[in-house]
């Protein structure tokens, strides 16, 4: 009973700690949004079983923009613009269930310093990793539009709502 009481109090002591870290990166990444005047969305290849299982590409392309536009964020894909990359990896096992891993990120130019090359690189990201049955497949574009919707909500923590 002791030694359980013990672990607990290490745990709950070293989750603050942990913490920290994890909530400051957010906060940077946040900031990191701070000025996109446009987003270019950008959804990367699905594998075929998965289009063919009803998680197809054009959907997911088209769902992520009309949030964004539903949201206020202006869609462009001028050079300036920063890209919300999405990604969907998924793996369909013998059960009938697929594996996903989805992630959406915000990629914009930078320049390197050591260098002074430029380069995409990623300045926000939210992922989320699971399971669903290949009847449920298409469940996998509302967790997609709820990562973007976490991105907006980011967004908006840094930029002007009525641009």
């Amino acid at each position: 009973m002791i030694q359980r009481w013990t672990e607990t109090v290490v745990v709950v002591a070293l989750v603050p700690m942990l913490a920290g870290p994890v909530f400051a990166q957010q906060d940077i990444e946040r900031e990191n949004l701070l000025g996109i005047r446009d987003v270019n969305v950008v959804v990367e290849d699905l594998t075929s079983d998965a289009e063919s299982d009803g998680l197809t590409r054009r959907a997911l392309l088209g769902a992520a923009e009309t949030r964004l536009e539903d949201r206020g964020i202006r869609l462009g894909s001028g050079s300036q613009a920063a890209d919300l990359y999405i990604n969907v990896a998924t793996h369909l096992g013998p059960t009938g269930l697929y594996a996903y891993y989805a992630r959406v990120s915000v990629q914009q130019m930078a320049t390197i310093e050591g260098n002074q090359l430029r380069a995409l690189v990623d300045t926000w990201d939210m992922a989320s990793l699971g399971a669903v049955g290949a009847g449920n497949l298409g469940q996998v574009e509302q967790i997609v539009l709820s990562l973007v919707d976490l991105f907006c909500d980011d967004y908006f923590e840094v930029n002007d709502q009525r641009r």
